[in-house]
C-alpha cells in the first residue's frame, strides 16, 4: 500500500491521523526522523564523496608505478616511452585531488589534513623515485636501475598501506553512521511507543513498514556499495547494481550511485580489454611486425589519448621503418656475408626503399669494379705479351749492335791500313816505272780490299735495315702500350710515362740509323770509286809508265777518298757505338715496363677476385669493356 509513498509521505500521513491526539509526539518524531535524514544526507554528501576520493587517489598511486614500471621494465622501448608523460599526468591529478581534500578539511579535520599533506609529501617522493628510476633503468640497464627499486618500495608500501586504512576508516565510520542511524529509529520507536501509547494501534502497522522499509534501504543501500566497493578493489570481476524500485530518498541516491556503478564498471571494462589489446599489439611489434593497430575505442580520456597516440606512432614507424624489421635485419645481415642480391618487395618504408636503393647501388658499383677489372686484366696481359716481345727485340738489336761495331772496327783498320798503303804508294810514286810488276800485285791487292770493303759495307747496310725495323717495331710497340696505358685511367699513368721513353727512344735509334745509311751509303760509293780506279790500274799497268803522272794524280785522289773513308768510318762507328748504348737503354726500359706491366696486371687480378668474392646480381654475366 505505502509501497509508492516516500518517507515523508508516510510520516505526514501519519502526523495528520494523530494530530488530534497528540501534537507533541508528531513534533518529536518529526524531529527525530529529520535528524536520521540528515544523517542519511551526511553519508551521502561527505562519507561516500570521501571514500571516493581515497579509491581514486589509489588508483592514481598504482597508474603512476604501473607506467613507471613498464618504462624501466622495457627501458624506454617503443610503445612505453610515453610512459613518462602518462605518469606525470597522473602525479597531477593526484596532488590536484589532494589539493582539493585538504582546502575540505582544512578548518573541519586537522588531523586528516596533517595525514593528508604527509601522504602529499609521500606520493611526491614516491614520484621523484619512481621516475629517477625509470631513468636509471633507460640509460643505465637493470643493474642501476634495481638499486632505486630498493628505495621506491618503501614508498609505495607507505602509500598503499595509508590508503587502505583511509578506505577501512570510512567504510568503518559508514557501517557507524548506518549503526547510528539505526539506533536512533530504535529511540523513535520507543519514543512513540512512551509517549503514544494512545495511538500505538492506530501507527503500528504504520510505523513498522516505514522502520522495515528504512532498514531495508539501507541494508541494501550498503550491501550495493560494499559489492561496487569490491569491484574497484579487482576482488571480484562482476557488480550489482542497488535496488532502485522503490520512490523514497534511498531509491533516488540508489539510481545516482546506480548510473556511476555502470559508468564506472564501462570505464574499467574498457580500460582492461584497452590494455589487453596493447598487450596484443607490443607482442606483433616485438616479432617485428608493425602493421597491428589499437582499433578498439577506450571510454577513459587519458588512455584514448595514448590510443591515438600509439597508434600514430606506429603510423609513423610504418611509414620510416616498414612493415616487417625482420626483413630488414635479414638484409643487412646477407650484406655482413658480402651477399648484395636480396631486397625487400612490397615495402614503401623510408628505411626498405633506401635500402634497395643501397643494394642496387652496390650491385651497379660492384659490376662496373669488375667489368673495370676483367678490362684493366686483358689490357694488362696484351700489354706483358707486347713488352716481352719489345724486351726480346731490343735483345737481339744489341746483339746485332755488338757485332756491327765489331765489323766497322773491322772496317776501320782497314781503311787505316789502306790509308798508310795509299800514303807508302804516293811516297814510292817515282820508282813505279821499275816497281811495274810490283805496281801491279799492288793494284791487285787494292781491288780485294775494295772488294772487301764493298762486302762489309753490305753487311752495314743489312745491320742498319735490321736497326731500323728493329726501331719502327719499338716504335709500333710504345705506341701500342701508350694506347692500353690511356684506357687504364688513373693506374695507368706511370706505365704511360714509361711508353713515352720507348716512343722517344726508338724514334731516336731510327734517326741514328738514317744517319748510319747515309754514311755507309758514301762509303759505298767511295768503295766502288776506288774499286773502279783499281780496276783501271790493273788494265792500264801497260802504259803505266806513259801515264805516271796520271797515276800519282790518282793515287792522291785515292789517297784523300782514304782519308775521306777512314773519317766516315769513324763517324760510322761513333753512331753504332750510341746506337748500342741506346739499345741497351731500350733494353732495361723494356725491363721496367714488364714490370709495371706485372704489377698492372696483378692489379687486374685482385680487383676481379675483390668482385669475386661478393655476391650480386649480374656476377657471372659481366665482360670486359670493348676498347
Amino acid at each position: 500500500m505505502f509501497k509508492n509513498f516516500s518517507i515523508k509521505k508516510i510520516l505526514v500521513l501519519s502526523g495528520i491521523l494523530i494530530v488530534l491526539i497528540s501534537l507533541l509526539n508528531l513534533v518529536v518524531n518529526i524531529f527525530l526522523l529529520s535528524s536520521v535524514e540528515n544523517r542519511v544526507k551526511e553519508k551521502e554528501k561527505e562519507i561516500l564523496p570521501t571514500v571516493f576520493n581515497f579509491l581514486e587517489l589509489q588508483k592514481d598511486v598504482t597508474q603512476v608505478q604501473q607506467w613507471l614500471t613498464d618504462v624501466s621494465a622495457t627501458r624506454g622501448a617503443e610503445g612505453f616511452d610515453d610512459g613518462f608523460n602518462i605518469a606525470k599526468d597522473y602525479s597531477l591529478k593526484a596532488n590536484e585531488l589532494l589539493d582539493k581534500m585538504i582546502a575540505e578539511y582544512k578548518n573541519k579535520d586537522e588531523i586528516l589534513v596533517k595525514d593528508l599533506n604527509e601522504f602529499k609529501n609521500d606520493f611526491n617522493k614516491f614520484y621523484e623515485v619512481g621516475f629517477k628510476m625509470a631513468n636509471t633503468y633507460v640509460k643505465f640497464g637493470p643493474s642501476e636501475g634495481n638499486k632505486i627499486m630498493e628505495e621506491l618500495d618503501p614508498f609505495a608500501e607507505k602509500l598503499t598501506t595509508k590508503l587502505a586504512k583511509w578506505i577501512d576508516l570510512n567504510f568503518k565510520i559508514n557501517s557507524e553512521k548506518s549503526i547510528e542511524i539505526e539506533k536512533t529509529i530504535d529511540f523513535t520507536q520507543k519514543n512513540l511507543v512512551i509517549l503514544g501509547l494512545i495511538i500505538i494501534i492506530v501507527n503500528l502497522v504504520i510505523f513498522a513498514i516505514l522502520v522495515t522499509r528504512i532498514s531495508n534501504s539501507i541494508n541494501i543501500f550498503q550491501s550495493g556499495l560494499l559489492s561496487f566497493f569490491t569491484y574497484l578493489n579487482k576482488e571480484t570481476n562482476t557488480v550489482e547494481t542497488l535496488d532502485d524500485s522503490v520512490k523514497d530518498e534511498f531509491g533516488k541516491m540508489s539510481k545516482i550511485i546506480n548510473e556511476n556503478i555502470i559508468k564506472t564498471k564501462n570505464i574499467i571494462e574498457s580500460d582492461e580489454k584497452f590494455l589487453q589489446e596493447v598487450g596484443k599489439v607490443v607482442v606483433e611489434v616485438n616479432k617485428g611486425s608493425l602493421t597491428k593497430r589499437l582499433e578498439n575505442k577506450v571510454e577513459s580520456e587519458n588512455l584514448e589519448k595514448l590510443r591515438n597516440s600509439m597508434n600514430l606512432m606506429l603510423e609513423k614507424l610504418n611509414e620510416i621503418v616498414g612493415k616487417d624489421t625482420n626483413k630488414i635485419l635479414e638484409i643487412l645481415d646477407s650484406f655482413g656475408k658480402l651477399d648484395f642480391r636480396n631486397s625487400i618487395d612490397n615495402d614503401n618504408g623510408k628505411i626498405p626503399l633506401a635500402l634497395n636503393n643501397v643494394t642496387k647501388l652496390i650491385n651497379d658499383m660492384l659490376v662496373e669494379n669488375k667489368s673495370n677489372g676483367l678490362t684493366l686484366q686483358n689490357s694488362s696481359n696484351i700489354l706483358m705479351s707486347n713488352v716481352e716481345t719489345l724486351s726480346s727485340s731490343s735483345t737481339q738489336a744489341a746483339a746485332s749492335l755488338e757485332e756491327t761495331a765489331a765489323a766497322l772496327e773491322e772496317i776501320t783498320s782497314n781503311i787505316a791500313s789502306n790509308n798508310d798503303k795509299v800514303i807508302e804508294m804516293s811516297r814510292y810514286a817515282n820508282d813505279l816505272t821499275s816497281s811495274a810488276n810490283e805496281g801491279q800485285s799492288l793494284a791487285s791487292e787494292t781491288t780485294e780490299a775494295m772488294n772487301e770493303i764493298d762486302k762489309e759495307v753490305n753487311a752495314i747496310n743489312e745491320a742498319i735495315t735490321v736497326i731500323d725495323q728493329i726501331a719502327f717495331q719499338t716504335n709500333i710497340l710504345s705506341l701500342n702500350a701508350a694506347v692500353e696505358a690511356a684506357t687504364a685511367g688513373e693506374a695507368g699513368k706511370g706505365f704511360a710515362v714509361v711508353a713515352q721513353e720507348v716512343r722517344n727512344l726508338a724514334n731516336r735509334s731510327a734517326e741514328a740509323a738514317k744517319e748510319i745509311k747515309d754514311l755507309v751509303q758514301n762509303a759505298t760509293n767511295k768503295a766502288n770509286e776506288g774499286k773502279a780506279i783499281s780496276d783501271k790500274m790493273i788494265l792500264g799497268y801497260n802504259n803505266l809508265n806513259e801515264n805516271i803522272l796520271k797515276t800519282m794524280d790518282l793515287i792522291k785522289d785515292i789517297e784523300n777518298s782514304s782519308k775521306e773513308q777512314l773519317a766516315g768510318i769513324e763517324q760510322i762507328n761513333g753512331a753504332v757505338t750510341e746506337l748500342d748504348q741506346q739499345t741497351q737503354q731500350n733494353a732495361n726500359v723494356a725491363m721496367q715496363t714488364k714490370n709495371v706491366a706485372q704489377s698492372t696486371l696483378t692489379i687486374a687480378n685482385r680487383v676481379v677476385k675483390n668482385a669475386n668474392d661478393k655476391e650480386f646480381i649480374g656476377k657471372d654475366e659481366v665482360k670486359a669493356k670493348v676498347l
